[in-house]
């Protein structure tokens, strides 16, 4: 998002909430050649059916910034002349809006209702994390980086949420927390890819600098 934008620093409002599952189908295994297509409880063929209804669900309920992932996918017995007769998908999705998560969490459900009132392949779904909550960040402290933002990267800067995990998630439970964010190089996050230039970092830097040293002088007393 910086990097597209030309911004140099990214203010950071919220971090995201996450939710997370695993979805199991069960069909029938049989041989791939002698079994004909009507007659097949294909778990595989339902897992895509369902991905991609789901992703038709989810696009009418997010915003520019809502996103979910199905990382990982299994076939079993996983061999080219067996029908699938059990497959699995690992699902999350993310978001600053509880409400908008919710939703997306009944789309899911009224999906995978749908699926099992069709008969055929069933579905069950497991939960594989306890939800996480999306977190805003220190108003007064958002100020700060925002003013030391505008002295180091005038009209460079620009206020976002994180779409990614960080510490501030459960240290907000117990003190006041901020973050900013300096442009990854083509937008490669997480990755032994990612890299920055010299000058965002530097600018990085400065503006944390500046801006720990403006919450510090607010606290002494007078």
């Amino acid at each position: 998002y910086l990097e597209e934008q030309s911004n140099q620093i990214g203010v950071v409002t919220s971090i995201v909430g996450i939710r997370g599952c695993v979805l199991h189908f069960q069909g029938q295994q049989n041989h791939a050649g002698t079994t004909p297509m009507a007659r097949r409880r294909d778990a595989g063929v339902t897992l895509f059916e369902f991905a991609t209804e789901l992703r038709k669900r989810f696009m009418t309920l997010a915003d520019e910034r809502t996103v979910w992932t199905i990382g990982r996918v299994s076939l079993l017995p996983g061999a080219p002349s067996i029908i699938p007769g059990q497959a699995e998908m690992q699902l999350q999705f993310r978001d600053q809006s509880v409400e908008r998560l919710d939703a997306m969490w009944a789309a899911l459900e009224s999906l995978l209702a749908e699926t099992n009132a069709a008969g055929g392949v069933q579905v069950h779904m497991q939960s594989v994390r306890s939800p996480i909550t999306p977190t805003h960040m220190d108003d007064g402290f958002q100020e700060h980086i925002a003013a030391a933002a505008q002295i180091h990267a005038p009209g460079r800067w620009a206020r976002m949420p994180s779409a990614a995990g960080h510490d501030p998630m459960y240290l907000s439970h117990h003190l006041p927390c901020a973050m900013l964010f300096i442009p990854s190089i083509d937008g490669i996050s997480h990755d032994f890819a990612e890299d920055s230039h010299d000058e965002d970092i530097v600018a990085g830097c400065q503006v944390m600098a500046d801006a720990a040293e403006a919450i510090l002088r607010a606290r002494q007393p007078e």
